[in-house]
């Protein structure tokens, strides 16, 4: 479209800024194929490999991408099932990653197997990245025991020594109960305490 190029020949003049076609032009998939032929003509690289048709660009207006030129399809997984809360959740995750729906499927058996997962909403927001808030002043080491606790739980179902698990997550919940005593009256000493009980308990 000749009104198409006009447009185009102006956001790579910089008089048009790319980010306002929306508002100007009020159709998202034409923003789009505009944008598309911009970057093409700046960079000097083809894009014809990302399809355009097929997806509700107004969907994302205004949400979760800005200046979009395409879009690319990605694989969805199901990790299932999750018990949470009583509850019984199948949990879709979209990803290009290898084996990681596997291991959430392996993390979800063994949350299953104890029996123990419960979700408490203290605030809705967003972060970039993981956020472990506790109550009380408890040294960084207390968060690399429950770490270590999974990883070692995880490794057992690895293995498929399915029947040695439930043994397993019994311990370490009791060692992590101990943690969090001990930590309550002593964060300094929590540590060394609870190792101590675990290994007698498992000596024993």
């Amino acid at each position: 479209m000749e009104e198409d190029e006009k447009v185009v020949k102006s956001v790579v003049a910089g008089t048009i800024p790319s980010y306002s076609l929306e508002s100007k032009l009020g159709d998202c998939k034409r923003v789009v194929a505009i944008s598309r032929e911009v970057l093409q003509r700046i960079t000097g690289k083809s894009l014809t490999g990302l399809p355009l048709e097929g997806f509700d660009y107004e969907s994302i207006l205004g949400q979760c991408c800005e200046m979009p030129v395409r879009y690319v399809q990605i694989p969805v997984g199901i990790a299932r099932p999750l018990m949470l809360n009583g509850r019984e959740f199948y949990v879709p995750i979209t990803t290009t990653e290898g084996c990681l729906v596997a291991g959430t499927n392996r993390g979800c058996k063994a949350i299953n197997l104890s029996d123990r997962a419960t979700s408490v909403l203290l605030r809705d927001g967003m972060t970039r990245e993981p956020c472990v808030s506790y109550s009380n002043r408890v040294p960084p080491q207390y968060v690399k025991v429950r770490e270590h606790l999974l990883i070692e739980l995880l490794l057992l179902l690895e293995e498929g020594a399915v029947e040695a698990v439930s043994c397993k997550i019994i311990e370490e919940f009791e060692a992590i109960e101990d943690l969090d005593r001990a930590a309550l009256m002593d964060p300094n000493n929590a540590i060394e305490d609870s190792r101590t009980r675990g290994e007698g308990r498992r000596g024993g």
